[in-house]
């Protein structure tokens, strides 16, 4: 692995052939790499930090939208040193089996969702890989803003009403 990301106080490595997609509201952070056949990993950092079994349970409801034939397992996951809710998802696409798996942790600034599939003809080959970029993974101890920052700009908006207040009083 020969690239790094380090944005949004996320950090991971991934190949150098892997391409990079970025996509960000006010609610979420959305960064996916694709593998130069069909596999890619991808997280979502969403910043309302929802509870990590409902967000799961939402990507397998889409996954059962999509697909007729769809088995979910549990597993016990780990995303950083953190537990995570964990499940491995087959489903059929094409003729083909399609497996993907599932991570749900909150971390400091949100509810961080790990989320990397592939096909079984494939997944010989990228599904270590794939691991080794979320074995990778690690995010800031703090990536919120910190409370002290909100009530500075509250301070320095009291303190330029104060010295408005004092000009028209020495007017």
């Amino acid at each position: 692995m020969n690239r790094a990301f380090d944005r949004h106080g996320i950090h991971f490595e991934y190949p150098e052939d892997w391409i990079l997609h970025e996509q960000s509201t006010p609610e979420e952070i959305t960064v996916t790499i694709n593998s130069p056949e069909t596999s890619f990993w991808s997280f979502t950092l969403l910043l309302d930090r929802p509870d990590p079994y409902r967000v799961v349970e939402t990507v397998i409801d889409a996954l059962r939208e999509d697909y007729s034939d769809v088995d979910v397992y549990t597993n016990e996951g780990q995303l950083g040193e953190l537990s995570a809710v964990a499940r491995d998802v087959d489903f059929v696409c094409h003729e083909l089996i399609g497996s993907a798996f599932i991570r749900a942790a909150v971390i400091p600034g949100g509810t961080l969702l790990v989320f990397y599939q592939g096909a079984d003809i494939e997944l010989e080959e990228t599904q270590l890989m794939l691991e080794r970029i979320t074995k990778s993974l690690t995010w800031e101890a703090s990536t919120e803003p910190r409370m002290i920052d909100v009530l500075d700009l509250f301070e320095l908006a009291e303190d330029d009403k104060n010295e408005d207040e004092l000009d028209e009083d020495l007017a």
